[in-house]
């Protein structure tokens, strides 16, 4: 079990290192660069949750078949190498048609992607205990984060430099870097090779359509979990292109600006949260936890409109703050499905919970963003005004954000666990953690330097002597 963990975490600092450099500035410049326009963009962000559908087929498959491993390989390996056809679009295909073409591989990449979620998540469960998993889970995400801070920052400089050079030579580095970052998944998923899967499905030629759909929507605290996570992510699935279109379009943002804002402090301010929320959620419970995260997070839609072109803050701030608390919301609620999937007095797992779950999701993140398209179509050239602050379409946006957000939150009281801790104790708790680790960070420097004063001291009087 440890080496598994172990090849898991390794393995994971490559797909990292292939997620950071695939999404944010390198896609966004890219699409640019192809022709996309702004519905385009919009297509783009709805691309991910669409392509979510194929999870309900691949979790049919793994219980009625099993071969969970070998579709895990299988899926991954033809994701990551459709990014170095991506990569290759301004080569192989007229400039007329390169934003299709990347719609289309994005679209093709996807569904291999989300064909491997009822796998990844089911061989999770078995490999990670579930009384270290949120810890786990945290240190694996922050080993990540590591990678993505580094590779944020160095793909924002080359950028920059690239396009202070050239136009072509900023095409050919966009390119590259995203060939780069195909090799790197590719690693990332050859490293699974070496982990066995001793409890994998076995197959079950009486498993149907009946079990893949009612026994998971007769759980009453699973029919609340797709309520929050449908509003949640109807509420987030625009913001990713617009965020980065809001960047380039109206804060007059460089690339280096836009990757340090939008990735670089978001997560190194995620590196430093995640250990506390993965021992939250070990011990208060996941359903607090994503409580009092998730308050955190709904100022962070609103903030976007105060952060303008040479004045970034205070609205920054607020953006800061939910970048403390996302990872606690997503920690909780992946902890919320792996233990719905879990097995129970002897029966089968059901890794139709999490596909269905990703088709809630994949619902409401295609409407987010082809809501999100249209809107910005419509009202391309539009303006208004909210608190004395110029309001483009990016800015009505941020505000449908926050007010789903604070809705989503509303579901949460129909989960059911009865171990955890209340919300209001978990505040008080996480409160009380929070202002003992800062007094201790703030305190630590004066006892050091007293210390040394101390020891100083001695050595004089003993000179003296």
């Amino acid at each position: 079990m440890r080496a598994s963990l172990r090849r898991m975490l390794v393995a994971w600092l490559f797909g990292a290192a292939w997620m950071s450099i695939t999404t944010g500035a390198t896609l966004t410049r890219f699409a640019r660069e192809l022709g996309v326009r702004e519905f385009g963009f919009g297509v783009m962000a709805a691309i991910p949750f669409m392509a979510a559908f194929a999870q309900l087929p691949a979790s049919f498959f793994i219980e009625r078949f099993g071969h969970r491993k070998a579709l895990f390989l299988t899926a991954n390996i033809l994701h990551r190498s459709l990014w170095l056809v991506i990569a290759a679009i301004p080569w192989i295909f007229p400039r007329v048609h390169g934003p299709a073409a990347l719609i289309a591989l994005l679209g093709l990449s996807a569904v291999a992607n989300q064909a491997t979620g009822p796998s990844w998540n089911s061989w999770l469960v078995d490999i990670v205990p579930s009384r270290i998993r949120g810890r786990y889970m945290s240190r694996r995400s922050q080993a990540g984060q590591i990678v993505n801070l580094l590779l944020t920052l160095a793909v924002g400089l080359a950028l920059d430099w690239a396009e202070g050079i050239s136009g072509v030579a900023l095409g050919r580095t966009l390119s590259a870097m995203l060939a780069v970052a195909s090799v790197m998944g590719l690693v990332d998923i050859l490293y699974f090779v070496g982990i066995p899967d001793h409890k994998a499905p076995r197959r079950n030629r009486a498993y149907g359509l009946r079990e893949l759909f009612l026994q998971p929507l007769k759980n009453r605290s699973f029919r609340f979990c797709l309520a929050f996570t449908g509003v949640l992510t109807f509420s987030v699935g625009f913001i990713g292109q617009f965020t980065w279109l809001y960047m380039f379009d109206v804060v007059k943002a460089t690339n280096m600006q836009a990757n340090l804002l939008l990735v670089a402090i978001p997560l190194l301010i995620a590196l430093m949260s995640l250990p506390f929320w993965g021992r939250m959620v070990d011990r208060l419970g996941r359903k607090p936890v994503i409580i009092v995260a998730g308050m955190c997070v709904i100022p962070g839609g609103l903030a976007w409109i105060f952060v303008r072109e040479g004045h970034w803050f205070p609205g920054y701030f607020g953006i800061m703050l939910a970048a403390f608390a996302w990872p606690g919301v997503e920690l909780g609620y992946v902890n919320i499905l792996l233990g719905l999937m879990e097995r129970r007095k002897g029966n089968i797992r059901n890794t139709a919970y999490v596909a269905i779950n990703s088709v809630v999701v994949a619902v409401a993140g295609t409407l987010s963003g082809l809501f999100g398209g249209l809107l910005a179509r419509e009202l391309k050239d539009w303006q208004g005004s909210v608190w004395g602050v110029t309001l483009t379409y990016h800015g009505l946006l941020f505000l449908i954000s926050t007010v789903l957000r604070a809705g989503g939150l509303l579901f949460l009281r129909g989960i059911e666990e009865p171990r955890a801790f209340s919300a209001r104790d978990a505040f008080q708790y996480m409160a009380g953690t929070m202002y003992s680790n800062l007094q201790n960070t703030l305190v630590l420097p004066m006892r050091l330097a007293g210390r040394w004063t101390y020891k100083l001291s001695s050595v004089r009087r003993w000179r003296k002597k």
